[in-house]
C-alpha cells in the first residue's frame, strides 16, 4: 500500500490485519518535509509557538531553547506512558500505527520523515508495541507506550517475543530515533486511538448487519414465517432506503424457499422479530453508514495541535486549535455501540424462538433426543449473557467528563472509552450472530421432506463445515467460535450472494 492519496477504512484494516505492506508516495514525502521546513524556520524565531518553542501542558508559557527541545520532547513521551491494564491485541495496535502514518503525514505537523519512516519500518516487520487499553480520556496515553518504543524504551512483541523497545528493533536491523522540536507532542496528540478502534469496529459492523440479514431469513424460514411483513408496498409507504433494501435481502434470500411456500397462511401475522426485521435492520445499517461518513472525513484529516499552515503569500503560520478533539468519532462509536445492541436484541429474541417449542412448533431446544440431552438449551443462556454485557457496553461515554491538565483541559472527549466499547461490542455480538446460524441450521434439519430456499442452503452447509448434527450433546464452545470467526472473515455473506446475487447494503 503507498501512501500518499485519500486513505479509506478498507486501508486501516488491510494494515491491521497484516495484508499490506506501506510504502510511502513521492507526494506523501514532500508535504512531510515541506512542512518540516517550517519547524526549521520557527525554530530559529523567537516565537512561542506551543510544543516547538515552548514547554507542553503547564509549562507552555516557558520558552525552551533549541539546545533542550530533545530533553523536553522525550520527556513529554516518557510522562504520558501512563495508560495501564491489558494490552490492546495486535491489530487495535497496528490500526493506531498506520493511523499515525496517515494523521502525521497530512503535511500539517511538522515531523520529519526519519521518524515516519521508522514507524513505517516497525509495521513492515510486524514490530508491535506493547500498549496497555486503560486510561485514555481520548489521546495521549496509548499512543505514548508507541512513541517509547520509537526512542528505543517500553516494550513491544517481535517474533513472538516480548522484548524491551531497543532490542525489539535492533532485532529487525531498525535503531531507535531522538525526537525534535515538537515531535514528542505530535505523538500524543489527534485522534488515533479512538479513529483506529471506530475503524475496526464499524468495518465489522457492516459484515455484521449483512450477515445478520442472512442468519435472520433463516430464523424467519424455520419459525414458519411470512413475507408478508416484508412486501415493498409495505417498504414504499414508508421509504427509508436502508429498510427498504433489507426487506429486498430478504425476499432474494427466501425467493425459492419451499417451507416459506408451504407454510404460507400458517399465521395471520409474525412475532416482532419476524415482522420488523426491516425496521430494525434498516435503522442499524443507516447508523453504520453515517459513521462510515464521519471516519472517512476523520482518516483523511489534520488533527494535531498547533496546526503548521501556508498562508496565501506562502509564508508559514502555526495556530492553535480544538481538530484533536474525539468527540466526532466517539458520538459515531457510541452510536455504533447502541445500534449493534439493537441488532443483536432481536437476534437474541429469534434465538429464543427457535428455542421455546410453546412458539416454535419444533423440538424443545431443537433436541431431537430429549431424554437423555440437552440440546440447545444453554446456548441461548449464552446470547442472554452477552446481551447483558452489550447493553451495559451501549451507555454512551461521550457525556462524561473529568477536567485533566490543571483544568486547562476543562472539557475532554472521552471518546477513547467510546472508541473501545463499540470495539469490544462486535467482538461480543459477533457470537450472537453465530447462536443464531446455529440455531437456525440445526432448525433446518428438523424440515427432512421439504427443501429450503436455495440461500438458506447455501447457509445451512457452511454452518455444518463446522458445526455437526446435534444428535447427542457436546460442549458448544468450540463451534460458536468457529461459526464467529466465520462470520468476521465474511464467509455468510459469499456464500450466499454466490446463490441469489449481491446483498444490498
Amino acid at each position: 500500500m503507498i501512501l500518499g492519496k485519500k486513505v479509506k477504512i478498507e486501508d486501516v484494516i488491510r494494515v491491521a490485519r497484516g495484508y499490506a505492506q506501506i510504502e510511502f508516495s513521492d507526494e506523501y514525502c514532500a508535504r512531510v518535509n515541506k512542512c518540516r521546513s517550517y519547524v526549521e524556520q520557527f525554530s530559529k524565531g523567537g516565537q512561542a509557538i506551543y510544543g516547538l518553542t515552548t514547554g507542553l501542558g503547564d509549562n507552555c508559557r516557558k520558552f525552551i531553547p533549541e539546545k533542550d527541545r530533545e530533553i523536553i520532547q522525550r520527556n513529554h513521551i516518557m510522562s504520558h506512558t501512563c495508560s495501564v491494564g491489558e494490552p490492546i491485541n495486535e491489530e487495535c495496535t497496528r490500526a493506531l500505527m498506520f493511523i499515525m502514518l496517515v494523521h502525521f503525514g497530512c503535511g500539517h505537523t511538522g515531523i520529519r520523515l526519519e521518524v515516519l519512516d521508522l514507524l513505517r519500518n516497525m509495521l513492515n516487520h510486524n514490530i508491535i508495541p506493547r500498549v496497555p487499553g486503560h486510561g485514555s480520556v481520548g489521546y495521549v496515553s496509548l499512543e505514548a507506550h508507541i512513541g517509547m518504543v520509537l526512542i528505543g524504551e517500553g516494550k513491544a512483541w517481535y517474533q513472538g517475543k516480548l522484548l524491551n523497545g531497543k532490542e525489539a528493533l535492533e532485532s529487525a536491523g531498525l535503531k531507535p530515533i531522538v525526537l525534535s522540536s515538537k515531535e514528542g507532542l505530535i505523538i500524543v496528540s489527534g485522534t488515533t486511538s479512538v479513529t483506529a478502534f471506530t475503524s475496526l469496529a464499524l468495518y465489522d459492523a457492516v459484515t455484521l448487519a449483512k450477515t445478520e440479514d442472512i442468519a435472520a431469513s433463516l430464523s424467519l424460514e424455520v419459525l414458519k414465517g411470512t413475507l408478508m411483513s416484508m412486501d415493498e408496498h409495505v417498504m414504499k409507504v414508508r421509504p427509508h432506503p436502508d429498510q427498504e433494501r433489507t426487506a429486498s435481502n430478504i425476499r432474494a434470500i427466501l425467493k425459492d424457499s419451499a417451507i416459506i411456500e408451504k407454510y404460507k397462511g400458517h399465521r395471520v401475522q409474525d412475532a416482532f422479530s419476524l415482522r420488523c426485521i426491516p425496521q430494525l435492520h434498516g435503522a442499524v445499517k443507516k447508523f453504520i453508514k453515517d459513521g462510515l461518513d464521519v471516519l472517512e472525513i476523520e482518516l483523511n484529516s489534520a488533527v494535531d495541535n498547533p496546526l503548521l499552515l501556508e498562508q496565501e503569500d506562502g509564508s508559514p503560520i502555526a495556530i492553535s486549535g480544538g481538530n484533536f478533539d474525539g468527540t466526532y468519532v466517539g458520538m459515531t462509536a457510541d452510536v455504533l455501540a447502541i445500534a449493534i445492541t439493537d441488532l443483536c436484541k432481536m437476534s437474541a429474541c429469534r434465538i429464543d424462538r427457535m428455542l421455546n417449542r410453546l412458539v416454535s412448533e419444533l423440538p424443545a431446544f431443537l433436541n431431537k433426543s430429549a431424554d437423555y440431552n440437552n440440546g440447545l438449551m444453554l446456548i441461548q443462556y449464552t446470547a442472554a449473557g452477552l446481551m447483558g454485557e452489550l447493553r451495559i457496553l451501549s451507555h454512551p461515554s461521550v457525556v462524561d467528563n473529568l477536567p485533566t491538565c490543571a483544568n486547562q483541559e476543562d472539557y475532554v472527549s472521552m471518546g477513547y472509552n467510546a472508541a473501545k466499547k463499540a470495539y469490544d461490542g462486535i467482538q461480543l455480538a459477533k457470537y450472537i450472530c453465530a447462536i443464531e446460524l446455529i440455531c437456525g441450521a440445526q432448525a433446518l434439519d428438523c424440515y427432512e421432506n421439504i427443501e429450503s430456499a436455495s440461500g438458506t442452503k447455501a447457509v445451512y452447509h457452511l454452518v455444518r463445515k463446522v458445526v455437526p448434527v446435534m444428535e447427542c450433546d457436546y460442549p458448544l464452545e468450540p463451534y460458536i467460535e468457529m461459526v464467529a470467526k466465520q462470520i468476521i472473515d465474511g464467509d455468510y455473506i459469499r456464500n450466499v450472494e454466490e446463490k441469489i446475487g449481491k446483498i444490498l447494503f
